[in-house]
């Protein structure tokens, strides 16, 4: 799938979870899909119009599917699809400018669009008030395109997807074996023997005409599906949707492909070097096309080979043997054709001589015996628990207007969700067997990649036995640059790391305040002001700002934070006094525009918005105000983004004030890393920053808290939920407290690592959910340790009960073992050498020692005050901090299921609170 590069992320990604053992009682439950009311009709052009109404949220979904692909191309002009989708984006007769500028204006979020083998699709998420100007644009992309498509913006797109591909795929590791493996598997015609980004020759011998036509053929309401879901009133939609898209014509009438599966009657072997450190091995078969019941077995089928500890060429060159780097198997089925891939990296030292004939050997079994009935039930819980998780919003990948499009394109069915699952259910181990026996014959590609001579290891030496692991070496200290202080004439105290390893300087202003410096009646002004720093000042526009910027490399930044608020330069070393200059200007003179005011505070309330909607942010928001009480500094969302209320009531006088009250040169300090000295930096600073004066700043007061004096539960209702999302938490000591650098191994051997005990219980083991641990979130004052874990909703009981259970045990009844501490160590140590690889990474140590007033040398002495931790003092210390006994749990999920059960657990009165957590009866 190729995306635009220029992306907003709104939305997190959709998380697969994968299902490991589970009690019988929970995997026998079938999961019935929930019902997603809608309407479709067809305008007289052709256009399919599908309208969902979800009032949770006051946002909307437009996405806009064109059921044509790269297999829509022909040998020789390949790429012209994806080449189309760029050019979606760059104007059209009626708005003719970049199609984001219509659309960030009104605080679109998840805008984006996509093209693969069979589609192309143009997405964003909305305020619900924002519908009709949205559906103006889409609208006008769609009728008036090409009066717009200059040679000039055709020839800029061109070069872009042109790099696009050296990117992602001529200079990727690997990059090239999909394209080379699919032009062996398929004859030469067939329209996925080419790839989705085309060819270089072909995208430079496209001519503006070959473009054009390829748009009137295929950028046709009769060749669409436009669906409209979220917060609507249907018969507004229709008379909008009537107004914009119903004055379109259609397009000539576009035919479709027929399952064309051509099939390897042999063994087709394949050899690559390439530019990588690990051998790998790619095998595939040729397959069903997409949602056939075929289909069906081969998706399970491929779980239960390849997907999770469990599967079993996972558990056998991985987890057993230890020979392999990582499994994939994948069953990627297309709308005329399908191809099951097995992928194995080898491991260090390991050759793919070794890997290759235990592969044959699991395949050959699922050919030879079914597989049993528990592994078709965890691969079928695991899929069907992906597909639903989708489903609970409105947009994105896997979303309900994605699955609409989905299935409107490809079948013509926009109810098929129960017919989808209902094919994964009927499908047994016998079915599954009969499907291995069809499908995985000799008729496949096999591809070795190997590493090119000069990343290979060297001559194999006499006597050298590759299945010993090498022993560590001992690991070089690190040497972090010395930090150098000095302070200017108006008070503004700068500290400087040199690093001479490019010619780049980053300059991070840390002033003292941040979220915490917000009124209770201003939640949010702290980051709502920071989003405006360089959106303006006495001399330079948005536009303007960021227009010079680009033309001197530079790049601005500006945030907030719960104990400060930044603005951050990487600057070239050969611009870097003008790059000063334009940075001081935002620092010193912002003026907060009207129109850049309204702006940011429609995004805001979009973000907002979408924060409630989403169960892990919902939590993330109302955490802070459960452990610290209404009132404190810190009892505020997490996502530094406040309430509706106190974004809607802002006004330019408050950002003015907050600037002028906290933006003093005594209220902060200047961290400089990168290539230059003090020597130089020190005059150029002097320079900009002569009128800005010292003076008198507010204080902030941030009391300690008592722990809770018991566990205390909050439930959410989020009926019809498909997960429940945990987060528990107690406070923690400030980040200067002695302790923190032991906590922090301790954190990770409890739920900081991959491999900490609670994602190994809830994970692996039991397979509730996809990922859950622990993270401290640190403080000047206290700070809060995060206890996070989204499961199943059918094991929100069971996933609670086994978090309190790590919880308790780490403190006596299992305590930390001297295997457990030695990985936590060396993780946490063996990775500081890429923190520190930037100058960006070296200012953010730095800027922690200044945030938190730790030690200059806190950081040197680090790895040695990790490696003095023993499992004794840690257990002392688990006992010390941990209050499993003391915690607020907050709660996610579906009420009317859950909460029977986590009555059982007797954890204490649960209590029921809204969005805003605010009580409710």
């Amino acid at each position: 799938m190729m995306m635009m590069t220029y992306v907003y992320k709104a939305a997190k990604l959709l998380l697969a979870l994968t299902i490991l053992a589970v009690p019988t009682i929970a995997v026998a439950q079938q999961i019935t899909p929930p019902k997603i009311p809608h309407e479709k009709y067809t305008l007289p052009n052709g256009l399919t119009v599908i309208l969902h109404v979800d009032h949770t949220t006051p946002i909307v979904a437009v996405n806009v599917w064109y059921h044509v692909g790269s297999k829509n191309e022909r040998r020789g002009r390949t790429g012209f699809a994806h080449l189309f989708e760029h050019m979606m984006f760059q104007g059209s007769k009626n708005h003719d400018t970049d199609y984001f500028k219509a659309l960030e204006a009104i605080g679109a979020t998840d805008l984006n669009g996509t093209t693969n083998n069979d589609r192309t699709n143009f997405f964003q998420n909305v305020p619900s008030h924002a519908l009709e100007r949205t559906l103006w644009v889409e609208a006008d992309r769609m009728c008036c395109l090409l009066p717009s498509m200059t040679q000039e913006r055709l020839d800029n797109q061109r070069e872009v997807v042109k790099n696009e591909r050296r990117q992602g795929i001529d200079n990727q590791p690997y990059g090239l074996v999909d394209e080379r493996m699919d032009a062996a598997m398929y004859p030469t015609h067939h329209p996925y023997s080419w790839p989705v980004i085309g060819y270089m020759d072909d995208l430079t011998a496209a001519s503006k005409q070959d473009v054009e036509n390829f748009f009137k053929e295929y950028y046709t309401p009769n060749n669409s599906t436009l669906v409209i879901a979220g917060d609507i009133d249907i018969a507004k939609t229709k008379a909008m949707v009537e107004k914009y898209f119903g004055p379109i014509p259609p397009g000539p009438p576009v035919g479709r492909m027929k399952e064309w599966i051509p099939e390897l009657q042999r063994e087709v072997r394949l050899n690559m070097e390439d530019q990588v450190n690990l051998p790998r091995l790619y095998i595939a078969w040729h397959g069903p096309a997409r949602f056939t019941e075929g289909e069906a077995n081969l998706d399970l089928l491929a779980n239960i080979m390849g997907q999770g500890k469990n599967s079993r060429l996972y558990k056998r060159l991985v987890y057993d043997l230890k020979i392999a780097q990582d499994v994939s198997v994948g069953d990627p089925a297309q709308e005329i054709a399908g191809k099951f891939t097995i992928t194995v990296t080898a491991a260090p030292g390991k050759t793919l001589d070794e890997i290759e004939p235990l592969v044959w050997e699991e395949v050959e079994k699922v050919k030879a015996t079914p597989p049993s009935q528990e592994e078709v039930e965890r691969a079928r819980t695991s899929l069907l628990a992906g597909l639903l998780r989708g489903l609970e919003r409105i947009g994105g990948f896997g979303g309900k207007s994605d699955l609409l499009a989905n299935y409107q394109t490809f079948l013509g069915d926009t109810n098929f969700l129960e017919k989808d699952f209902a094919r994964y259910y009927a499908v047994t181990p016998a079915t599954i067997h009969a499907a291995a026996r069809r499908w995985l014959h000799d008729g496949r590609a096999v591809m070795r990649v190997t590493p090119m001579p000069k990343y290979a290891a060297g001559a194999e030496a006499a006597g050298f036995d590759r299945s010993k692991m090498p022993a560590l070496s001992d690991a070089d200290n690190l040497a972090l640059p010395a930090l150098q202080r000095a302070k200017l004439s108006n008070g503004l105290e700068v500290v400087i790391a040199e690093s001479h390893k490019i010619p780049t300087v980053q300059l991070n202003l840390i002033v003292r305040g941040g979220w915490s410096a917000d009124p209770k009646a201003k939640l949010g002004l702290s980051s709502f002001t920071a989003d405006l720093q360089t959106e303006g000042t006495a001399t330079r526009s948005a536009l303007q700002i960021s227009d010079e910027a680009e033309r001197l490399g530079a790049q601005l930044d500006a945030g907030s934070f719960l104990d400060s608020a930044s603005v951050s330069l990487n600057a070239l070393k050969s611009r870097l006094e003008p790059s000063i200059a334009l940075w001081a200007d935002v620092i010193l003179n912002p003026s907060f525009p009207d129109a850049e005011v309204e702006r940011k505070r429609q995004q805001t309330l979009g973000r907002i918005f979408f924060e409630k909607g989403v169960p892990e942010a919902l939590a993330a928001r109302i955490l802070p105000i459960l452990l610290y009480g209404d009132g404190h500094p810190y009892a505020q969302p997490l996502t530094g983004s406040g309430t509706p209320e106190s974004v809607k009531a802002f006004t330019r006088d408050d950002l003015v004030n907050y600037h002028r009250a906290w933006f003093k040169p005594n209220n902060a300090t200047l961290v400089v890393t990168g290539d230059t000295t003090l020597k130089e930096i020190t005059p150029l600073l002097e320079k900009v920053f002569a009128a800005w004066k010292p003076g008198e700043t507010p204080k902030i007061a941030i009391p300690p808290r008592e722990q809770p004096k018991q566990t205390v539960v909050y439930l959410i209702d989020k009926p019809g939920a498909a997960q429940s999302v945990i987060i528990g938490g107690h406070l923690l000591a400030p980040r200067n407290d002695p302790d923190s650098t032991p906590f922090e191994v301790l954190n990770a051997l409890l739920g900081g690592q991959f491999t900490s005990r609670i994602n190994m219980n809830l994970r692996e083991e039991k397979g509730y959910t996809y990922g859950a641990g622990t993270f401290p979130f640190m403080a000047k004052g206290q700070g809060v340790l995060a206890v996070f874990a989204p499961v199943r909703t059918d094991v929100t009981k069971e996933s609670l009960r086994e978090l309190m259970k790590e919880l308790r045990e780490i403190r006596d009844a299992r305590p930390p073992t001297m295997d457990e501490v030695k990985f936590a160590q060396s993780n946490l140590t063996m990775s500081l050498p890429g923190q520190y690889e930037t100058a960006g990474g070296i200012a953010g140590k730095i800027s922690d020692i200044v945030t938190y007033g730790l030690p200059d040398d806190y950081y040197s002495k680090y790895p040695a005050a990790v490696m003095a931790t023993t499992p004794e003092a840690l257990t002392a210390l688990a006992k010390k901090r941990l209050l499993p006994e003391q915690m607020v749990l907050l709660i996610v999920g579906d009420r009317a299921v859950i909460e029977p059960k986590i009555k059982e657990l007797n954890l204490g009165q649960i209590n029921y609170i809204d969005a805003d957590g605010k009580p409710i009866k």
